[in-house]
């Protein structure tokens, strides 16, 4: 079964999104450093990483570089404050799938995992 991989350092929000993961069934694990996603991706059949672009413990942009680099390279769903415009656009050159408002991810949280289902 294809897993989810959040990196999104917030205890609070990533405590909503684990719940969500979990009420719908879907595996979801966590990383906070460049370290862990790479022992993670190395290790499991990631098919999507959830990523908060005002992760503090890491680099969000290198970070984003680094998973498409990987030979499994899967999808990255980006979340950031809807005034951050440059961040998201370094975000998508990066190599992001997609980037949305922190807002706009809480309300789409239970289709995106669900597609992982």
């Amino acid at each position: 079964m294809a897993k989810i991989l959040a990196i999104i350092p917030d205890l609070i929000f990533s405590t909503k999104v684990f719940s969500t993961a979990r009420a719908l069934q879907v595996e979801i694990l966590g990383a906070r450093t460049p370290e862990v996603i790479a022992q993670r991706l190395d290790a499991e059949p990631i098919e999507l990483v959830i990523l908060d672009l005002n992760a503090t413990t890491l680099d969000p942009i290198a970070a984003i570089k680094q998973i498409k680099s990987h030979p499994k390279s899967p999808k990255i769903v980006a979340f950031l404050s809807h005034v951050q415009v440059e961040l998201g656009q370094q975000a998508k050159e990066a190599g992001a799938d997609q980037v949305m408002a922190r807002s706009g991810f809480v309300v789409q949280l239970p289709t995106i995992l669900q597609a992982m289902a």
